[in-house]
């Protein structure tokens, strides 16, 4: 049972309010990383806590939308990043470090990034559409 289930809140029946609920979920991240750094939490761990919450938005996000516009968006992420379900954590770190930074600059680029979504995704999903 995903988030929105368990806490008896409606479920999202459009493209539309899937992607608000999503952007909901990401707008959470700072806040929890505040709180992790608050509590002493290393920077790997505030980088994984925001990957894991991306990641779980994502896939319940799917979970809710119709099969035809899950199928698209996972076909999106296995050719982007060779996995269904977008990029993992350690991928994410492997490929910033490629890029030459240091793993301290990879957590940081990961939590920087897991904030902030892709507006192209935004754009198509922004506009009303009829239940799924």
């Amino acid at each position: 049972m995903n988030n929105a289930q368990a806490s008896g809140a409606k479920k999202p029946t459009t493209n539309s309010e899937i992607r608000a609920w999503y952007k909901q979920q990401i707008a959470g991240i700072p806040a929890n990383d505040a709180k992790l750094k608050a509590q002493g939490a290393s920077l790997e761990d505030r980088a994984k806590a925001a990957h894991e919450i991306r990641h779980k938005a994502r896939v319940d996000a799917r979970q809710f939308m119709g099969t035809f516009e899950s199928a698209m968006l996972k076909a999106r992420d296995f050719f982007k990043y060779g996995r269904l379900d977008g990029p993992s954590f350690d991928q994410l770190v492997g490929e910033a470090k490629k890029s030459g930074l240091s793993e301290a600059q990879a957590y940081d680029k990961i939590i920087n990034s897991s904030q902030r979504t892709n507006q192209a995704v935004d754009n198509i999903y922004a506009k009303p559409q009829a239940k799924l």
